[in-house]
């Protein structure tokens, strides 16, 4: 069976190069809000990326971190949109 390619974040560098995107998405844990980071390929396919470090799913758990690894990334930026939860959702429910 085909398994779509995993991205690690010591990859991401080269995986924006190729044409990929970053997505950040909110996700509720018990704590709070936190964000994961996603790679969009150029065919619109995304995955979780995967920490080098953890072997999990990078998250960045304050917009403060979300923010450092994107100006990291790409020190250029002006700036960095960081998603708020879907209108509808509540710290309530996962």
């Amino acid at each position: 069976m085909w398994n779509p390619r995993v991205i690690t974040t010591d990859a991401v560098q080269n995986f924006l190069e190729k044409g990929g995107k970053l997505d950040y998405r909110p996700i509720h844990t018990p704590k709070g809000w936190n964000w994961e980071l996603w790679a969009v390929q150029t065919n619109g396919a995304a995955s979780p990326v995967i920490s080098s470090k953890t072997g999990e799913a990078r998250v960045f758990k304050s917009s403060d971190a979300l923010v450092s690894f994107h100006m990291r990334i790409f020190p250029d930026a002006e700036g960095v949109w960081v998603p708020a939860p879907k209108s509808g959702q509540d710290e309530d429910t996962e």
